[in-house]
């Protein structure tokens, strides 16, 4: 038995729906269920019935939950508020996609070059590379103080402050005729390959690609995923496929044989989102989304797409 299998528990008696525990809790739907069976064997006693139409507590479920709820409840609040003190001691933890690393952080090393004695707005940071799922459960818990990442749709107890948004682009080879164009339509890319990058690393902006890719009429057969976003630009050169990804893109690479052109017909732009929990706001914090709004602020890839 741990705390993760009660927390489990509680969000399933709380939902009675395996999945809208699962997403409150920010975890795979399979993780919740074992998590309660876990908790029913440690106990030896069923906790929940599940059949294919509902899910209900069995009485010793019911009666374990009201006996669980205000002990961990408390537990959660003496960690918050334990976190909360040692917040001025400690150095922020700053989570990044590393597309987003390498374009925002140097400025951010600028900006605050470490700690500064007579000022308690600022201090020591220090950064931690995860995806944008990973940085949302990791901000839910209190493991990050600040998440750099890209679009992200609003979460219970989660505060996101948009830094800046970008458009879409197409990247092409230099020599492709779509290069000679300022502006190309994702209609025009039905017939071509086209390159992202992994799904899993933001399930909420692949959504949203998906979205306009089969709006414009894209076969799914036409997409292939990269390993990575630095090797976007590589299998474009390479290859002469097109590749569709957020414009800051433009800013971190830097192959001649390749060109960043804006998607003209995609629904809504990329925005780079600061998160952190919203009870957890302190003047570090604040200070270092409005340092990190001012760096996404002064990028400027308007040049890169013409």
């Amino acid at each position: 038995m741990n705390l993760r299998q009660m927390e489990c528990f509680l969000a399933v008696a709380d939902e009675l729906h395996f999945r809208r525990a699962a997403d409150r809790l920010r975890l795979a739907p399979p993780s919740v269920s074992e998590a309660v069976a876990g908790l029913e064997r440690s106990l030896g006693s069923r906790l929940v019935e599940r059949t294919s139409r509902r899910v209900r507590l069995t009485p010793f479920g019911a009666e374990f939950a009201a006996a669980i709820r205000q002990p961990i409840e408390a537990l959660h609040q003496a960690h918050r508020a334990a976190r909360l003190r040692s917040a001025r001691h400690r150095d922020l933890v700053v989570a990044h996609t590393p597309e987003l690393g390498q374009l925002i952080l140097p400025g951010l090393v600028d900006a605050w070059p470490g700690a500064v004695a007579d000022d308690e707005a600022r201090g020591r940071w220090r950064p931690v590379p995860m995806h944008t799922p990973e940085q949302l459960a990791a901000v839910a818990e209190g493991e990050v103080d600040v998440g750099l990442c890209w679009s992200v749709p609003e979460q219970p107890g989660i505060a996101s402050a948009v830094l800046g948004s970008f458009p879409l682009v197409a990247v092409l080879r230099a020599a492709d005729p779509l290069a000679s164009r300022h502006e190309v339509a994702l209609t025009d890319l039905r017939t071509r390959q086209i390159l992202i990058t992994p799904r899993a690393d933001n399930p909420y902006l692949e959504s949203q690609l998906q979205a306009d890719i089969i709006r414009a009429g894209i076969p799914r057969t036409h997409i292939e995923e990269v390993g990575r976003y630095d090797e976007l630009a590589v299998h474009v050169a390479t290859r002469g496929h097109v590749g569709v990804h957020a414009g800051p893109i433009a800013l971190t690479s830097s192959l001649p044989a390749v060109v960043f052109r804006r998607i003209a017909d995609a629904s809504d732009g990329v925005r780079i989102c600061a998160i952190s929990r919203a009870e957890a706001r302190t003047s570090s914090v604040v200070a270092l989304v409005a340092s990190l709004r001012s760096i996404v602020g002064s990028l400027d890839i308007d040049d890169k797409l013409i």
